[in-house]
């Protein structure tokens, strides 16, 4: 009978609880974008969630916002369109963030570091990689966001931005580059 507590010590050492990973997604993920939360599934209803894009000046990075409630857990990526590896890397995550490898890529995903409310205000900065051999890449970002454990959206489609070859980015759906321009040549009139 004495042994019992330390057999049942041993036990809880060796078989871990559930968890719902508060310090980040696992990286293992990264492929399917599906949380482990044991006997929950994802959300089937529309997300109250959208991915938003928006170029920085004089540069190729792109800043990605998640726009709608706040959110509490995240796992972001940049993938070709019709991919479904991480492509790319993420600059210094914002503040209850931090980046992960996915793919054997260091820094190519963004996950939460804690469970703190992050919302709309909250600035990822991804950089696009340099690509040789290739043709213009479309690229969308994917995302899966919770509200709290029991409540998530998997695979959250950004729409597709055009990445040169050298890493340059063409454009956000074709004309947004085209418009930032004429709206800026417009302004100094």
């Amino acid at each position: 009978m004495e042994m019992l507590p330390i057999v049942l010590g041993l036990c809880a050492l060796c078989c871990p609880p559930a968890s719902t990973f508060p310090n980040g997604a696992p990286l293992g993920a990264c492929g399917p974008m599906a949380p482990r939360h044991v006997g929950i599934s994802p959300q089937t209803t529309a997300s109250p969630h959208s991915i938003l894009l928006q170029t920085i000046e004089n540069s190729s990075n792109v800043q990605v916002y998640i726009q709608g409630p706040t959110y509490k857990g995240i796992l972001l990526e940049a993938r070709f369109s019709n991919g479904t590896t991480a492509i790319g890397t993420w600059a210094t995550p914002p503040a209850n963030t931090k980046t992960i490898m996915c793919s054997s890529k260091t820094d190519s995903a963004i996950t939460h570091s804690n469970t703190n409310d992050k919302s709309n205000k909250t600035v990822y900065t991804w950089i696009p990689p340099s690509f040789e051999n290739c043709d213009n890449k479309a690229v969308v970002f994917r995302a899966t966001v919770a509200q709290s454990k029991a409540i998530y959206w998997l695979n959250l489609n950004s729409e597709e931005i055009y990445v040169a070859c050298s890493g340059s980015l063409l454009s956000l759906s074709g004309f947004a580059v085209l418009t930032t321009f004429m709206v800026a040549g417009l302004a100094a009139f």
